[in-house]
């Protein structure tokens, strides 16, 4: 079987220098992302509930309070500078709920993931990724990340399918930052820790890992490792991730998800509708009611700091949405540079 291994290959990733990923200046409104004019990207926006927005109020009907906040799982520096009224109600909240929380809860549990369990198919496995039947491009995209991760790219083959989607989660661009720098989410975690503010995991550190190695979720899986693997296509610059960006510091979170979809359906030929609804059931729509579950209880208690990433908020199975189905009202708070 074969083991964690140096980068040997030295094109590897070779696309995703500091000087693409390095975005020194946001741009003000884009006027074209994934070749597709602003404007139909905004009438597109305009269909989905709650498009705009990244701070919200969350109140019982026994008026008790909570807090709801699109995270951008980034480390960029101007993510990282997140509003200072967020900042704020999270030093004055009763509990923060994060997707997941990272720390390890005993010595069982550290040694346990640092021993990469079940990274690895049985060695008698006949998979090959090709069985997947994905566009030629994808198997460059994730043998070249595995390879710039370390892992050896002839490890496309062995992987399960949740070790693969585990390690196409994170941007080539944040590798600069790893393990050094946090994302968005880890900083805001940090700072609870700093003010002893309880954290509660909305889902197990490896759910992900657990959900797309079974068998009967295999098609999610591999609809999940199409449109991540789209998200490692050669760039040249960093318009697209500076793009990005910039609508959501801006808080146009819907405009941002449909010039999302325009960017991977122009990479994945004929099946990326299929494949990114097939990721999006599962990966938005379901965690959603399920984050929704896990932090009920608390947010019945108010005092909560519940957030998520920011694409987990707009829509009919949106976060907001299902509070609001829940008896919750739910009111938009808006922040200096966000568009009314």
């Amino acid at each position: 079987m074969a083991l964690l291994c140096s980068v040997s290959g030295a094109f590897a990733q070779a696309w995703a220098t500091k000087e693409v990923c390095e975005i020194t200046q946001m741009p003000t409104v884009p006027a074209v992302i994934a070749s597709v004019p602003l404007k139909a990207l905004e009438n597109e926006a305009a269909k989905i509930a709650n498009a705009t927005g990244r701070f919200w109020k969350i109140t019982g009907t026994d008026g008790k309070t909570s807090f709801l906040w699109g995270t951008n799982h980034s480390s960029n520096r101007f993510i990282l500078d997140v509003p200072a009224a967020v900042m704020d109600t999270l030093d004055q909240s009763r509990l923060a709920a994060f997707e997941i929380d990272p720390t390890f809860s005993s010595r069982d549990s550290f040694w346990q993931t640092v021993n990469y369990p079940n990274v690895f198919r049985p060695a008698t496995s006949t998979f090959t990724f090709s069985d997947l039947d994905l566009p030629a491009d994808v198997t460059t995209w994730v043998f070249d990340r595995i390879e710039g991760l370390g892992w050896g790219g002839y490890n496309i083959d062995h992987l399960t399918l949740g070790s693969l989607t585990e390690l196409l989660l994170r941007s080539p661009c944040d590798d600069f930052n790893a393990g050094i720098i946090p994302d968005q989410d880890s900083y805001l975690q940090t700072k609870a820790h700093i003010a002893g503010i309880p954290v509660l995991g909305l889902e197990p550190v490896q759910r992900l890992k657990s959900h797309f190695d079974k068998p009967e979720n295999a098609e999610q899986a591999r609809a999940m490792i199409a449109v991540f693997a789209s998200y490692l296509a050669p760039q040249d610059s960093p318009a697209s991730n500076a793009a990005h960006m910039a609508l959501y510091l801006q808080g146009r979170i819907g405009l941002s998800m449909v010039a999302d979809r325009a960017e991977v359906l122009g990479l994945l030929g004929p099946q990326a509708d299929a494949l990114y609804d097939t990721m999006n059931g599962y990966l938005l729509d379901q965690r959603n009611h399920d984050f929704l579950a896990a932090a009920g209880p608390e947010l019945a208690q108010g005092g909560v700091f519940l957030a998520v990433g920011a694409y987990h908020l707009p829509g009919a199975v949106g976060m907001v949405d299902l509070l609001r189905a829940e008896g919750y009202t739910v009111e938009r708070i808006p922040l200096p540079g966000e568009i009314p």
